[in-house]
């Protein structure tokens, strides 16, 4: 075996690319995490040949911010292997020996950079992949547990094919408004909403920053999937306090499939129940429109929107992990 780096963050895409093609030769859809762009806080890739063929790669992403248990953490990203543990594990020690020179304590992943990029592997087989959904090999999450990463979170997808509106208390104050999203005013909309996802995911696990232009870059690349009547907002006097972001699953082949990709509200009392709120008023969105089932994509186990998504007829889909390991 013979493992070769560099800093030149294209020629890593460019080794990746070749790897992915081959790797997923019959794969069709979109969704490699190899087709998310490499984070510009890029460090040095790693490629591996075994006899005489490339066989492995993943890059070093250096987030400043990014803090794990109180210590400072290094991304591995855009990992792709050959189903061989000894491949895997060679190109793996040499990742690890080369972060162990460098003063942080911890290797996370997979994480392309950052919480606002692709992140965590699949437990289970994907053999019914959905949108926003990451596709790649069902062995690589063995691969990290093999060669020594430590499960870090853990976190599930939950399907609801009921689609059925519980009875629940409303609870929402009479002057907080509901409306969809402002497809005239696109950019502006987003930059509310970049405001909006900051202040309440802030505090999540493992956030970090993102800029005003790179959250704009993200999504202004999605307004050609994202339609705007499933973008809700509730508003306290003008000001967003609630989002739930939804966009129609065009990989789902068997049914009509929406995909919840954000949810959220404001902290504090006054906001109790606008979670529910939008949660109900999605489901009967799905309704009119002919949906068979939806998908909340992403929730971390201890996370809120989990309990909503379990009272909204959610049952398990998929699980997901992301690895560490002490340097």
């Amino acid at each position: 075996m013979i493992i070769q780096s560099t800093d030149i963050k294209v020629t890593f895409e460019n080794k990746v690319k070749e790897l992915t093609s081959s790797l997923y030769s019959d794969y069709t859809l979109s969704n490699l995490q190899s087709n998310e762009a490499v984070d510009n806080n890029f460090d040095r890739g790693f490629f591996l040949y075994y006899k005489g063929t490339l066989a492995a790669a993943a890059c070093v992403i250096k987030n400043p911010e990014l803090r794990v248990h109180g210590g400072s953490g290094l991304c591995i990203s855009h990992y792709e292997c050959i189903n061989n543990i000894d491949v895997s594990r060679s190109l793996l020690d040499a990742i690890t020996d080369y972060c162990k020179r460098i003063d942080v304590s911890y290797l996370v992943g997979p994480m392309n950079g950052s919480t606002w990029n692709n992140y965590r592997f699949s437990v289970d087989i994907i053999s019914d992949s959905y949108i926003t959904e990451s596709y790649h090999k069902e062995y690589y999450a063995n691969h990290f547990e093999f060669n020594g990463f430590t499960t870090l979170a853990e976190y599930v997808s939950q399907k609801d094919s009921l689609l059925s509106i519980p009875k629940i208390p409303d609870i929402v104050d009479k002057t907080i408004l509901f409306r969809t999203l402002d497809p005239e005013n696109y950019d502006a909309e987003l930059s509310t909403i970049y405001e909006f996802c900051k202040n309440i995911f802030q505090n999540n696990y493992l956030y970090t920053d993102i800029s005003l232009d790179a959250f704009l870059l993200k999504y202004k690349s999605m307004k050609n999937i994202i339609n705007p009547q499933y973008v809700l907002i509730a508003e306290d006097n003008g000001e967003m306090v609630g989002l739930l972001l939804a966009i129609h699953d065009f990989y789902s082949i068997n049914e009509k499939r929406l995909v919840v990709k954000t949810l959220g509200r404001k902290h504090g009392i006054r906001y109790a129940g606008v979670a529910h709120e939008l949660s109900k008023r999605i489901i009967k969105i799905a309704q009119d429109n002919n949906y068979q089932s939806m998908i909340h994509a992403f929730m971390h186990r201890n996370n809120i929107s989990k309990n909503v998504s379990r009272k909204f007829s959610g049952e398990m889909f998929r699980k997901y992990k992301l690895f560490y390991k002490s340097l």
